[in-house]
């Protein structure tokens, strides 16, 4: 069998291969990239909040055109953030929630007045009936 002489001694190889080596005269300097500018202009630290959840939350319980409206600007917010467009991913995410409580406003003035016109209905009914013998 032929030896290979993979045992053998390795020397001192390691030397040029210690944490910290340097040769000298020479400076090793680390790479930095210089910076790019943003042609979008400069990124706001969070993304804005889609208010997806209210928006169909508002359409479900409260007032159908409002909320879709509020849904079609929460649906844009994530797009406009990624598509680097800041500035209108801020004022879709604003939109969509105003037009959310719009709708939800709108649903409190409408079940109000349903009271009011109920209760009206009810007093008439009950002022043309005529009152039993007491």
């Amino acid at each position: 069998m032929a030896d290979n002489n993979y045992n053998q001694d390795p020397g001192n190889y390691n030397q040029y291969q210690q944490p910290g080596y340097q040769q000298p005269g020479y400076q090793q300097y680390a790479y930095q990239q210089p910076p790019q500018p943003n042609p979008y202009g400069p990124n706001p630290a969070m993304k804005p909040n889609t208010n997806l959840v209210w928006a169909i939350l508002t359409t479900l319980f409260c007032c159908l055109p409002f909320g879709i409206v509020s849904i079609v600007y929460a649906a844009k917010v994530d797009s406009l953030w990624y598509a680097g467009n800041y500035a209108e991913a801020q004022d879709a995410s604003k939109k969509a929630g105003t037009w959310a409580i719009v709708s939800a406003a709108s649903a409190v003035g409408i079940w109000i007045i349903y009271l009011i016109v109920a209760v009206c209905i009810a007093g008439a009914a009950f002022s043309l009936v005529p009152f039993a013998n007491l």
